[in-house]
């Protein structure tokens, strides 16, 4: 499975009133506590995975997501499994792994034309648009392209371009605030 997810850095409430007028399906609202594992084995900073239990309402859910396969996205392999929470982290620790972080947002999400759209306000960081669509990718890279071009198409409706585009995930931008605030 792949994840083609696009975020950007933007207020929320224009895109969000457009997609309400445009028929989108308000999903629901979560309170996300995602907290990040990094391996004894290899540096996922460094390798560009990530490794995180997310805690939604007292459910957890372990997403493993692999490197990033160009430079405009996120998208990448993503494989996610329901666990206990709790037991997932101390297996995990048992295992060697360590917390190397974490993240707590509160997001919103609409779904329209076949897209995830993510309106997420992040605990020290502020609002971003995530959009995301999950494909089998089967196909190869052209169908991951296409997916790909398809999320920018639907942003360019709103004046946001590939260069708008974070590829920087809330982790890194939330370890590199508290870097700066010391």
């Amino acid at each position: 499975m792949y994840e083609v997810e696009v975020k950007v850095k933007v207020p929320h409430s224009k895109m969000k009133d457009d997609l309400i007028g445009k028929g989108a399906v308000f999903s629901g609202t979560e309170e996300q506590n995602d907290t990040y594992f990094n391996s004894p084995l290899r540096d996922f900073s460094k390798t560009d995975e990530a490794l995180r239990i997310r805690s939604v309402n007292g459910a957890g859910e372990m997403t493993y997501k692999g490197k990033k396969i160009d430079t405009v996205s996120k998208t990448r392999p993503e494989y996610n499994s329901r666990v206990d929470e709790r037991e997932m982290k101390d297996i995990l620790s048992a295992l060697g792994f360590f917390v190397s972080g974490a993240v707590y947002k509160r997001r919103e999400t609409y779904l329209w034309d076949n897209l995830i759209i993510g309106f997420d306000t992040v605990e020290g960081l502020g609002e971003f648009i995530e959009v995301e669509s999950k494909i089998r990718g089967d196909n190869g890279k052209k169908e991951i392209q296409d997916e790909i071009d398809r999320v920018f198409d639907f942003l360019s409706g709103y004046g946001i371009t590939k260069k708008d585009s974070i590829t920087t995930s809330y982790l890194e931008m939330v370890l590199a605030a508290k870097t700066e605030v010391k």
